[in-house]
């Protein structure tokens, strides 16, 4: 079987890194018009945004998110993490400031692209199409990580009107409130819709078909259309290009994972996985910046060493983690084939639809951290036992990935009792503090301060 994979391509990116087109920033007053002349220049403004999605899915979101959430212990030696593990940040935090900046500097892009078409002449329709399709799954992207961080999840108010994000779709600088959450996530399903009826089945190292569906599965799933991330989970899962790999490690150096969809690939100069890297790897340093909690360690531990999954964590008074261990450099998958059988494993089981499959999704991936047959739900399963599976499996899974805060936030705001590290699910400080850009931005609302006790 031929695997196609989406990566952001770290070498690709390299080439562009000194690019006129990266002075594309808000602040700077450098026209459309001198900058873009081809299609050429307008490939290269798109790939320069590609080099910003590295960054922050090289590990800083994925961290940011953990901290938010109960799979990691409390920090060893960095006021930033304390802060945003203490649920503390302030508009002065540096790390929640950064990832919001970086968002926004890639939604800023897209748009460039995308109100720039009829500056070039010879550019066809068929790239135009492909390029806005690309532009705008990044935007997508940017702008649900960004309400996700920053604003209540989907699902806290009835009409979903709270607060959210600037909900940026043109390339201004002008000043913008926070639109509401459901304004947010209507825009993103617009956007990943479009690309994924407008991406190519294969599009060499960027955006495909296929890594919108993904994401459009994961989007459904966190509002609760349950039905429509089991049809798109199904869409990918049955198209043939992927396939489970055989072992645990999906975090490859080197070779690329056969269960990739979307995701960025590392070199040894690109500093793309060095979040992971210099924060979470336990063989060397005495005293890793970030270790498993001992929640997330019970947990595990629950399992026994038969699951292949105990090698990623080491108990003691702090858990430190090994997945990442003997790796200077890996790709980061973000969009990925287990995830694809997990949220169908569990959206079927809401349902009480095909539990047939649903148990075999949840089987194929415990087979693989058991052994064939070890451990297997059984045939019979009730749609309230693969849901509880599903759940167990998707946290071990996802571990040091920031998705199971998300899933804790979503069956917050559905109704179940959450208790996140002592606190409520919506407790004052759960969402980090906006930029120290937006508090010059008269009547911006602020986040709630003041930590969860």
């Amino acid at each position: 079987m031929k695997f196609k994979i989406t990566f952001i391509a770290g070498l690709i990116l390299s080439l562009v890194s000194c690019d006129h087109l990266l002075e594309f920033e808000p602040g700077e007053v450098i026209l459309a018009e001198d900058a873009i002349q081809t299609s050429e220049d307008l490939q290269r403004l798109l790939v320069s945004n590609y080099d910003v999605l590295a960054n922050l899915y090289g590990g800083r979101v994925q961290i940011v998110n953990e901290l938010r959430g109960p799979n990691f212990g409390y920090p060893d030696n960095s006021l930033d993490f304390t802060a945003v593990y203490n649920r503390e940040t302030t508009f002065f935090t540096g790390i929640n400031s950064g990832v919001y900046t970086d968002f926004y500097y890639a939604i800023y892009r897209s748009n460039v692209v995308i109100d720039n078409f009829r500056i070039v002449d010879d550019l066809p329709e068929d790239e135009r199409i492909r390029l806005e399709a690309e532009a705008r799954f990044i935007r997508a992207l940017c702008h649900w990580g960004a309400v996700k961080i920053y604003a209540r999840p989907f699902g806290y108010s009835p009409s979903n009107d709270h607060p959210g994000v600037p909900l940026r779709i043109a390339p201004t600088q002008e000043p913008l409130p926070r639109a509401s959450v459901a304004a947010v996530y209507e825009q993103v399903l617009i956007d990943l819709e479009f690309a994924a009826a407008n991406l190519p089945l294969q599009n060499g190292p960027y955006a495909t078909k296929f890594a919108a569906e993904a994401y459009l599965s994961q989007v459904h799933f966190l509002m609760g259309n349950y039905s429509e991330a089991s049809q798109l989970a199904s869409n990918v899962i049955n198209s043939g290009v992927f396939a489970l790999d055989e072992d645990l490690d999906r975090y490859e150096t080197d070779i690329i994972n056969p269960e990739t969809i979307f995701g960025i690939i590392s070199q040894p100069n690109d500093f793309r996985s060095t979040w992971f890297r210099d924060n979470l790897r336990s063989d060397n340093t005495a005293n890793p910046q970030l270790a498993f909690s001992e929640d997330f360690a019970f947990f595990m531990s629950l399992s026994g060493a038969a699951d292949g999954r105990s090698a990623w964590y080491t108990a003691g008074p702090r858990a430190f983690i090994n997945r990442f261990n003997e790796k200077e450099y890996f790709n980061v998958p973000l969009a990925y084939l287990t995830l694809m059988h997990l949220i169908r494993a569990e959206t079927l089981g809401e349902l009480n639809e095909d539990l047939d499959i649903a148990i075999a999704d949840i089987n194929a991936i415990r087979g693989r951290a058991y052994g064939d047959g070890n451990n297997d739900l059984a045939s019979d399963a009730s749609p309230d036992e693969v849901i509880s599976a599903a759940r167990e499996e998707f946290r071990k899974e996802t571990a040091c990935e920031g998705l199971w805060v998300d899933q804790l936030l979503r069956r917050g705001a559905m109704g179940e009792s959450i208790i996140i590290r002592g606190a409520s699910w919506d407790c004052p400080g759960m969402s980090l503090q906006f930029s120290n850009s937006e508090t010059t931005v008269q009547g911006f609302e602020l986040n709630d301060e003041g930590g969860c006790l």
